[in-house]
């Protein structure tokens, strides 16, 4: 047997016996459980286990034909394929247990997004999920134009409408003297109070307080970087409340 096929296959994580029969069965092509047993050199029960295990894992068919199993071991590159597959599901699952990871302990975390798609993902699935009724706070520059970058027009009032379907109301602070550029449809159709953050203060990234974490956001390039620590979000919401005040003087 070619020990640099038994070096990889064991690499992926199939066991000595394992190999012994899926190399066996590729040899073969189509063949009973008793011939692959005798190629590998292993008992015919114990061919017929790792042949079971094998089919379910998606490496190779079987049929019956006048009373007789046959197994037909599939193109190696379908190996490729259920690795991609798997590892395709584990992103989903990462993604899925993100929210939960040490949540009963409150144990901090961050989460990256460097692509467009991944930066919608994770905005549409906040936004989603958020408490009905919920406030958020934004630093946002218009004139940078962090959420044109990421979203179309038409992509932008779908973020709109799952504010408005948990009845989310924003308090937003804008660069001096940005706020008369805020195009007026857009502050109707959500429930949203707007000021303006003291003369000379320079923003050009966006930035959310949320109920338990806080997120800095940028479209250039795209960037965003969500943050769950108790201290660092109260922290960020003294800073806005000492802004927002100051804008009502």
């Amino acid at each position: 047997m070619n020990e640099e096929i038994k070096k990889e296959l064991r690499a992926l994580g199939f066991s000595d016996n394992e190999i012994r029969v899926y190399y066996a069965s590729t040899q073969l092509g189509e063949a009973t459980a008793a011939q692959i047993a005798k190629k590998a050199g292993l008992p015919r029960t114990t061919a017929i286990s790792i042949l079971a295990k094998m089919k379910e894992d998606g490496y190779l068919t079987m049929h019956k034909y006048r009373g007789v199993l046959y197994y037909w071991i599939e193109s190696p590159k379908v190996i490729g394929d259920i690795f991609r597959q798997k590892t395709e599901i584990a992103d989903h699952l990462g993604n899925f247990f993100s929210g939960l990871y040490r949540s009963e302990a409150n144990f901090p975390f961050a989460e990256v997004y460097d692509t467009k798609a991944s930066i919608r993902k994770f905005i549409e699935r906040t936004l989603s999920t958020y408490p009905l009724k919920g406030r958020i706070f934004t630093i946002d520059s218009p004139g940078s134009g962090n959420y044109s970058k990421i979203y179309p027009e038409n992509m932008a009032n779908v973020v709109l409408g799952y504010k408005r379907k948990r009845r989310i109301t924003t308090k937003t602070l804008v660069p001096h003297g940005f706020l008369e550029t805020i195009a007026k449809h857009k502050l109707e159709n959500q429930e949203i109070e707007v000021r303006e953050l003291p003369a000379g203060i320079s923003f050009r990234a966006s930035l959310w307080l949320m109920n338990d974490r806080i997120v800095f956001f940028s479209g250039t390039p795209p960037f965003a970087v969500a943050i769950k620590h108790e201290a660092i979000i109260a922290s960020f919401k003294e800073i806005f409340n000492l802004f927002w005040n100051m804008a009502a003087c």
